[in-house]
């Protein structure tokens, strides 16, 4: 009695799985946008990108700006590319897409992404803001002539905080080019709250911020040092401007919204028109006041001008090398594979088997090596686009279980519950559930 209860508890979850997943596939008939969209940011929560993310977001919630709601999805890491390249092998139907300052130009520029402005469908940019340095209120530089002193006098000890890769990357190769023979030791150190603990733990001697960054960290004990900006900043005028001090370097960042290459026109639109009715809001431009953020929108030919003055001005920087490190990736690889020869002929040349143990108990090198091939495989299908999740993996576990189990009849009902379990109700739990798209 209890295994017929649990093959029905098993077929009513695969018939709600299924069902879920027919009504999913007939939303895609609908109008735009019938489902959440995911917004990338490609650093951690709590960053100058983030929040303003995250505050447009709100704008749009609370306005009723579109029918679904905007998801903040974190993905930090390998200065902004980890995020960028997640959104350029989405689907390009709408519902992915990154948000990211200029970093997306400079990782491009210094070779650290191969991907730039090309590789997508550019919506809009919206709320630009300046770059200012801050030290901790225990540094002893206390002004920015002392620290670029410092810097000329005991080049590359200094460390400064930034993202390698992005606009904070950019301007402390500036910042060196104002005074000759200043060189700091650039440390990246991801998005601005990661810069924070990293200034505040004492491993850092000084870091980039933006201005809303500056605002909201000062509290922690940081003390500014000069903004990177044509004038002084209102709402903190004691920060004098690096020009004043003799350090000409200006940034000007805004966060740009990126839809994967390809991507529907009329998405693109959509998006821009609603992206610029949130900026027009009460709540976000009090939010920019708040954060000295200067609430400007800017989409089509004008921006389109912009990114390629950018690109121009990026390309003709030079990006000092600074000190090599191994390829960690290789040396990684190299380690497994030497580890795995070393296992294996071990095994093979020496057993270890006593006289009475079961033969089963012999490794099988065939049926691993099968899996393996099969795992390959089954990513090779969904990588390329030939099958889509549910059915690649249904066929996966179908064939894999089948594999193992050496096709006994008896375990293929078993392994049917477990396909049709497995497919329907991960593709259920990571699109309904986490909001993950699935191929």
């Amino acid at each position: 009695m209890a295994k017929i209860t649990t093959h029905i508890v098993v077929a009513l979850m695969i018939g709600l799985s299924i069902f879920s997943y027919a009504k999913m596939g007939s939303r895609e008939t609908e109008s735009y946008p019938n489902r959440p969209i995911r917004v990338i940011v490609p650093y951690n929560p709590g960053g100058g990108t983030d929040t303003y993310a995250r505050i447009l977001q709100k704008a749009i919630k609370d306005n009723n700006l579109m029918p679904q709601q905007l998801v903040i999805v974190n993905k930090p890491g390998g200065g902004a590319t980890i995020g960028s390249t997640y959104v350029i092998d989405s689907r390009n139907d709408g519902y992915t897409i990154l948000c990211n300052h200029e970093a997306l130009m400079t990782s491009k520029i210094i070779g650290q992404s191969p991907y730039g402005p090309e590789a997508f469908e550019v919506v809009a940019a919206t709320g630009e803001s300046g770059l200012a340095v801050l030290v901790s209120e225990n540094s002893p530089f206390k002004t920015m002539t002392e620290f670029m002193e410092a810097a000329k006098a005991r080049p590359e000890t200094l460390k400064l905080g930034v993202n390698l890769g992005t606009p904070t990357h950019f301007c402390g190769i500036q910042l060196e080019e104002t005074l000759p023979g200043a060189r700091f030791r650039l440390v990246s150190t991801g998005g601005g709250a990661n810069r924070l603990a990293a200034l505040m733990g004492g491993h850092l001697d000084a870091a980039l911020f933006s201005v809303g960054e500056l605002i909201r960290f000062r509290e922690n004990g940081l003390r500014p040092l000069a903004y990177l900006g044509e004038e002084r900043v209102e709402s903190i005028p004691d920060i004098p401007t690096a020009k004043e001090l003799g350090y000409p370097v200006f940034s000007g960042n805004l966060q740009y919204w990126w839809f994967p290459k390809g991507t529907d026109p009329e998405i693109v639109s959509y998006m821009a028109v609603v992206l610029n009715s949130a900026m027009e809001t009460d709540y976000v431009k009090k939010r920019s006041a708040e954060l000295e953020i200067l609430p400007r929108t800017i989409a089509g030919v004008e921006l389109a001008e912009r990114i390629t003055q950018k690109m121009s001005l990026y390309s003709r920087m030079k990006v000092p090398s600074r000190v090599e490190l191994p390829d960690v990736t290789f040396w990684s690889v190299a380690a497994v594979l030497a580890l795995g020869l070393v296992v294996s002929l071990k095994a093979i040349f020496n057993p270890k088997k006593t006289d009475g143990e079961a033969s089963e108990n012999k490794l099988r090198f065939d049926l691993a090596f099968g899996v393996i091939g099969l795992c390959v495989l089954y990513v090779f299908f969904m990588g390329m686009g030939l099958l889509p999740f549910v059915w690649a993996t249904i066929l996966f576990i179908l064939v894999t279980g089948l594999y193992l189990t050496n096709f006994d009849r008896k375990k293929v009902y078993y392994v049917v519950e477990v396909a049709l379990c497995m497919s329907f109700g991960l593709h259920f739990i990571f699109t309904q559930l986490f909001a993950i798209q699935l191929p």
